[in-house]
C-alpha cells in the first residue's frame, strides 16, 4: 500500500473500528454472564435464558411514556358508553 490514505479510507476504518469495539463489548457482556451463571444457575434452561438475555437493557422511564393506548382486542367493536 504505497499510496497515502484519503478521507474515505479513514471513514471506512473508523466505521470498522466502531463495529469491532461494539462486538467486543457484546462478547464481554455475554462472557461475564456465562461466568456468573455457570456457578449460580440451577438448571441448564436458567443458564441458557441468562445468556440469551445478556444483550437486553433495562426499561427506562421514557419507554413507559411512549406506550400506545389500545384495547386488548383491536378487531372487536368499541364498547358503547353506558347512559
Amino acid at each position: 500500500m504505497d499510496r497515502p490514505l484519503d478521507l474515505s479510507d479513514f471513514a471506512a476504518m473508523e466505521g470498522q473500528l466502531r463495529e469491532c469495539v461494539e462486538a467486543d463489548r457484546k462478547y464481554q457482556r455475554v462472557n461475564d454472564i456465562k461466568c456468573d451463571a455457570i456457578y449460580t444457575a440451577k438448571t441448564y434452561e436458567e443458564f441458557a435464558d441468562r445468556v440469551a438475555a445478556a444483550d437486553l437493557r433495562p426499561l427506562e422511564r421514557s419507554d413507559y411514556k411512549n406506550k400506545v393506548a389500545r384495547g386488548w382486542n383491536q378487531y372487536a367493536p368499541p364498547e358503547k358508553e353506558k347512559e
